[in-house]
């Protein structure tokens, strides 16, 4: 009796093992099928990941080659308009070519209205800032219409050295007023800034790239009135203009003058 007994313990415990291990087995088995769907989610999700990411560098792409044809446009219509390339599509005053030369050309500016106004007793940098941001504010409606205008090219300083080694400078700096404007400008509130009428000039010119400065002008001016003098061209000698065209964040292409009033053509 003892050995049945005991026998029947032993089977007991072996079908307890086999329903262990089978519980164990299904159980295995129930997590492979889970994981398996679980990595068939995460493949199926990251291909429709790759999938947009590759739209979004196509898309990408396309909007990058658009806005490259459309500034190639831009710059065609510029050409194909008359108006210079260094203008860069901003608004400028009209001018003839009265002559083209191997160090200088001529131009010929017709009438038109600027605003200006006049810093005296600084350097050409520390004037040139002071004076653009009056200009500036009155464009931004600083005005008697409360009128924001156009911002133009170029910007336009006319420089009065002083009379001997102890006097100050004037700069009187210039905006272009846009032609919607020319005929009727609206008056500046700030005292200091004044909407002026430049008469026709004719003006040699001395183009040079990059940024400009105080030292860069007075060297290229001195080398145009060097040129005018071997060219026996009549000038005005007791003022000249420096003129820029491009915001301090234009990197390439850059394009400064010094001008210098003629009366006769050689």
């Amino acid at each position: 009796l003892r050995r049945r007994e005991r026998e029947r313990e032993k089977e007991k415990g072996a079908s307890k093992k086999q329903k262990v291990c089978r519980s164990l087995i299904l159980s295995f088995a129930r997590a492979s099928k889970e994981v398996d769907e679980a990595l068939r989610l995460f493949s199926f999700s990251l291909s429709l990941l790759l999938l947009f990411v590759m739209k979004s560098a196509c898309v990408f792409v396309v909007v990058l080659l658009s806005c490259v044809m459309v500034g190639t446009s831009e710059a065609q219509v510029e050409t194909d308009s008359g108006s210079p390339w260094f203008y860069h599509g901003i608004e400028g005053p009209d001018f003839q070519t009265l002559q083209n030369g191997n160090n200088y050309d001529i131009r010929g500016y017709p009438k038109s209205f600027w605003s200006a106004t006049t810093v005296t007793g600084k350097n050409m940098d520390e004037a040139g800032s002071e004076a653009f941001m009056r200009l500036f504010r009155y464009i931004s409606g600083a005005n008697e219409r409360n009128q924001k205008i156009e911002m133009t090219v170029p910007v336009l300083a006319s420089v009065q050295p002083g009379q001997g080694p102890f006097c100050k400078e004037n700069f009187t700096y210039h905006f272009y007023l846009p032609r919607e404007f020319q005929k009727d400008p609206p008056k500046p509130t700030d005292p200091r800034v004044t909407n002026v009428e430049v008469d026709a000039l004719n003006v040699a010119v001395l183009s040079y790239p990059g940024w400009s400065n105080e030292n860069k002008v007075i060297s290229h001016g001195k080398e145009l009135f060097e040129f005018l003098k071997q060219d026996n061209v009549t000038y005005t000698s007791e003022n000249y203009f420096t003129a820029g065209y491009d915001s301090p964040f234009r990197l390439t292409d850059r394009h400064n003058e010094v001008w210098v009033q003629v009366q006769q053509i050689a």
